[in-house]
């Protein structure tokens, strides 16, 4: 039995810490925290956007991290004492936390470094986005990603090695829009300064964009998207939307656009496990690069200062909580 923190989120802009107990049981693995990080629907629910369907407080909160295991259970045989693991949550915003063996969290691979590792989750859904996404561009396909976060990041540099021609990147944040120049973007708009139809557009000759991925989780961004995507093209559609919103649906049937849905967390955890394992094998093939895009880290005793830098300078692609 260890004593440990753990965050609960109480509502809106209210997260604290309590102390919990924790010792696993017979299927279960103990791990002491290396890193956790903030996802973006943690973002959405701390700002507000907390489904109906979701009961409060959320106790232990957090679903990306990962560690080391310091205790197993008396049935499990899949880990042992001293193994790195990702986790698939919850209760990561913690000292220590649970994790159900075979499919609540997965060894990392030699090789991978261990910040990266505690990554796996984050990057297993948005690697699998991006294999998605690929499979559906052409040789020479002009492509645009909608949103610049973490999973968008991913998401472009996956395009990228597939085989895109010309590379758009949308944001509001041009911290962002200069992290995905650096990963293989020809050109970044920012929705709040350019005209971003007219300029994609232009840049395709009137027509639109083959493809469009949209990972910037709001409805204005799937909108958007409807708006740049050509006659008979593809919308890739990352996002989790936490609340509803009004689409352009006259627009889907009447270009006949091909809808993808590419949003692992709703599969199963089996199919999480095989998504983790194929983004470790790419990241050690040097496919994507990772660790840049952890750019702000902040102790669990600052968690509450993480969320609220989170709402106040958005110049951050994945903030990191180390115990």
């Amino acid at each position: 039995m260890v004593k440990s923190r753990a965050a609960c989120f109480e509502g809106p802009r209210k997260v604290s810490l309590k102390e919990i107990e924790l010792e696993p049981a017979e299927d279960q693995v103990l791990v002491k925290t290396f890193q956790a990080s903030i996802c973006g629907t943690d973002k959405l629910y701390y700002f507000g956007e907390v489904p109906k369907e979701v009961s409060l407080p959320i106790f232990p909160w957090g679903h990306e991290g990962g560690g080391f295991v310091v205790k197993v259970g008396s049935k499990v045989r899949e880990f042992k004492e001293g193994d790195i693991v990702m986790s698939f949550g919850p209760g990561t915003f913690a000292d220590y936390f649970l994790a159900t063996a075979p499919y609540g969290c997965l060894q990392a691979p030699e090789g991978v470094d261990i910040e990266v590792a505690c990554l796996g989750e984050p990057l297993a859904c948005a690697v699998h986005a991006a294999k998605i996404a690929s499979k559906n561009v052409g040789v020479g396909d002009t492509v645009a990603v909608v949103g610049a976060g973490f999973a968008g990041q991913i998401i472009l540099q996956g395009l990228k090695r597939g085989g895109a021609d010309l590379l758009f990147a949308i944001d509001k944040i041009d911290f962002k829009l200069d992290f995905a120049r650096r990963f293989g973007a020809d050109i970044t708009l920012n929705v709040e300064r350019d005209n971003v139809v007219k300029e994609i557009l232009d840049s395709t000759d009137g027509c639109g964009v083959d493809l469009v991925v949209e990972a910037s989780g709001s409805g204005d961004g799937l909108n958007l998207a409807s708006e740049i995507v050509r006659h008979n093209g593809t919308i890739v559609i990352y996002s989790h939307y936490m609340k509803p919103f009004l689409a352009n649906l006259f627009r889907w049937h009447e270009d006949a656009l091909n809808i993808v849905h590419a949003c692992l967390m709703h599969h199963t955890r089996e199919e999480m496990v095989v998504w983790a394992r194929e983004a470790f094998r790419l990241v050690r093939k040097n496919i994507f690069n990772v660790k840049p895009l952890i750019t702000k880290r902040y102790s669990l005793s600052e968690i509450s200062d993480a969320f609220e830098n989170e709402i106040l300078n958005r110049n951050s692609i994945k903030t990191a909580i180390v115990p």
